[in-house]
């Protein structure tokens, strides 16, 4: 069993956030847009991965500093989760507001904009709830957001359990780790819309999917899927060669992926016919490494 991790508590974030409407209880912000803008080989880690967040202690950070790479936790209900670091209608409102005690991990920020100080967030306790940016202070200075602890669970050793991980969890706990697991390799005529990416194999096109060993077919519902992002330099098996041309669908492989590929770190999207932009989302991808069939 893997011992238990925890990012360490650092301090109270007082910055200034977002929202329209807000009461002292309540976190939610803006106006309505008219519509939403729509990771070498591997072993096996003997060791925890070390989660120490590379920001100053609290009495050393002055109000504004970034709080990349930490743990946050939200102090007040209603936090509202935008698509942009701003309030304003290209901004997208994302559902649902985040609750009171809804952990956090900071992907980037600050951004001073509307008003407010936003940070770039994702989830570690929900696979339901939205990633993007949040304010941190509402504009009088009441305090949303909050540095503190987060308990990291267990390597993963099965695919359930992989799969299972909330989107800040794998990056936030495991970045670079080496997981291996079992999995069926199904097909999936999947009709995806959406952006691209460049390294483009981190791009989805509706290709294999990985699902528990005991299914043999894609699940129905899109939030469940889970594709299969091969690492173009990784060590795979000749008959999943990296031009797409893949075996019967049924076969059971095992696969050793990461989180946070180093690969991820120049990732660019390029929304529905929008130009290429730096973007964190690569970091996210379950990059496969290594990959064998070892069983139907």
């Amino acid at each position: 069993m893997r011992a238990m991790t925890c990012l360490p508590v650092i301090a109270v974030l007082s910055a200034a956030v977002l929202a329209a409407g807000c009461s002292s209880t309540s976190a939610s912000l803006g106006s309505t847009p008219s519509a939403p803008p729509p990771t070498a080989p591997v072993s096996t880690p003997t060791q925890s991965p070390s989660l120490t967040p590379t920001a100053s202690p609290a009495s050393s950070r002055a109000p504004g500093d970034s709080l990349k790479d930490t743990a946050v936790v939200t102090v007040v209900d209603g936090v509202r989760v935008r698509s942009k670091p701003r309030a304003s209608d290209d901004s997208f409102k994302h559902e649902p507001l985040l609750p009171r005690g809804t952990p956090l991990y900071v992907l980037d920020g600050p951004i001073s904009a509307s008003g407010y100080t936003w940070y770039e967030v994702a989830p570690l306790s929900s696979r339901s709830l939205p990633r993007g940016w949040v304010a941190s202070a509402s504009r009088d200075g009441q305090t949303w957001l909050a540095v503190d602890d987060f308990d990291c669970p267990a390597l993963p050793t099965d695919f359930r359990t992989l799969a299972a991980l909330p989107a800040g969890v794998g990056l936030a706990c495991f970045p670079g780790v080496p997981i291996t697991v079992e999995a069926r390799l199904v097909a999936c005529n999947c009709d995806v819309d959406g952006g691209r990416f460049e390294p483009s194999w981190f791009t989805f096109g509706g290709g294999p999917l990985l699902v528990e060993p005991a299914q043999t077919q894609a699940p129905s519902d899109v939030a469940d899927w889970f594709a299969l992002h091969m690492d173009p330099a990784g060590q795979h098996d000749d008959v999943l060669p990296v031009d797409g041309v893949y075996p019967d669908p049924g076969q059971i492989v095992e696969v050793t992926g990461v989180f946070d590929h180093p690969a991820a770190a120049s990732c660019m999207l390029a929304e529905m016919d929008g130009e290429l932009a730096p973007s964190h989302d690569c970091r996210f991808t379950f990059a496969v490494t290594r990959l064998s069939v070892v069983g139907r």
